[in-house]
């Protein structure tokens, strides 16, 4: 199969005409804590189809799905060591194995659900501090499907998020049906993946938790090399956020050996050596009173600052969102009923227009 070199199709990337600019701390006002009926709102969502329920604002937080989908690269530096010239094709697939499973640390704990993008709504990333440009659009909305490139001048990065959902009274169920590609430049290697499948536990009663399952396999389509990365269920194990993985050569054995928390460390090392390395540790220099901010980290704060000059489709425009940011909470759910509704009228009248 044949892959576009997206890098040079897209262009997003010109670091000549990036400018270093100081980024925000904290979010305008700290979360709002909001009485509501939790039983009485849920109670009629079980056997449906959530991407297709209109979900009360008090249920989110103030980013949408497309900003949820960018804080897959708030490590972007492992890209970067993955992308690395002098380092050799195992090591190329540690990098990317361990990466596969960091947005699930720098997530968790966090149970807020994002803004669901209107069509065609779209964010667009610049982090010239790290490199790299991305943008983000909505592409489908029933099905939901999300698309996200991002280049950097030795790598590109792509995805494009579906999925499958199970809705019941004590669980979510999220099952990734989409790929995750990332190309190393100066080789041509591509690699790809599909996440595991997420369950948040505890929906209706109790302190909620979220636990993944599922074995992930990064493939290197250029050589046929794999990586596999094993999530062990609550159910299988009470240390479920205990991960390891394995980097096989071609001929399927074992050169080295991921072990670590998918909430907090990795490590690996080499079969013939006894020494492990660290690979990556989640940041602690976060807000003191980081649940006060959504339980957002630093980069995940900054996603929803207000930019100029930004296309009038991007997700820092919509005023519902804008809105939950300030506390202005029952604003939030006017504007978020008036852009859904907004939304219906376009289906419906481009589904009348175009009966097929």
């Amino acid at each position: 199969m044949s892959y576009p070199d997206a890098y040079e199709e897209f262009k997003l990337l010109n670091i000549q005409d990036m400018k270093e600019r100081k980024r925000r701390l904290k979010l305008p006002v700290p979360k709002h804590d909001i009485q509501i009926s939790l039983w009485r709102t849920l109670k009629s969502f079980v056997g449906k189809d959530l991407t297709k329920v209109a979900i009360p604002v008090h249920f989110n937080e103030p980013l949408t799905f497309l900003q949820r989908l960018s804080e897959d690269l708030e490590y972007s530096d492992l890209l970067d060591k993955a992308s690395d010239e002098s380092i050799t094709a195992d090591m190329r697939l540690m990098y990317l194995t361990v990466f596969s499973a960091i947005p699930y640390a720098c997530v968790s704990r966090r149970y807020s659900k994002p803004f669901n993008p209107m069509l065609a709504e779209t964010y667009e990333l610049v982090r010239e501090d790290k490199g790299y440009a991305c943008i983000a659009e909505q592409v489908s909305h029933h099905p939901p499907i999300t698309c996200l490139h991002a280049e950097h001048e030795r790598w590109t990065f792509w995805q494009e998020y579906k999925m499958e959902s199970k809705f019941r009274p004590t669980y979510f169920k999220v099952v990734p049906t989409g790929s995750v590609h990332f190309k190393v430049r100066h080789t041509n290697e591509h690699f790809s993946w599909v996440k595991p499948t997420t369950t948040i536990h505890n929906i209706i009663l109790g302190q909620l938790w979220n636990d993944q399952e599922g074995t992930v396999t990064i493939t290197n389509h250029a050589t046929g090399q794999k990586a596999c990365l094993f999530f062990q269920p609550y159910k299988t194990t009470k240390h479920y956020t205990k991960i390891k993985g394995e980097v096989y050569d071609i001929d399927g054995n074992v050169v080295i050996q991921i072990k670590g928390d998918w909430t907090s460390h990795f490590q690996y090392k080499h079969v013939d050596s006894e020494t492990w390395t660290d690979v990556w540790t989640l940041e602690t220099d976060i807000l003191e009173e980081k649940k006060k901010y959504w339980g957002f980290s630093p980069f995940s704060l900054q996603l929803n600052e207000p930019l100029e000059g930004i296309a009038p489709t991007d997700s820092r425009l919509r005023p519902d969102q804008r809105e939950l940011e300030h506390g202005r909470v029952e604003e939030a759910a006017e504007e978020k009923l008036r852009l859904e509704e907004l939304q219906r009228g376009r289906r419906k009248a481009n589904k009348n227009a175009n009966p097929q």
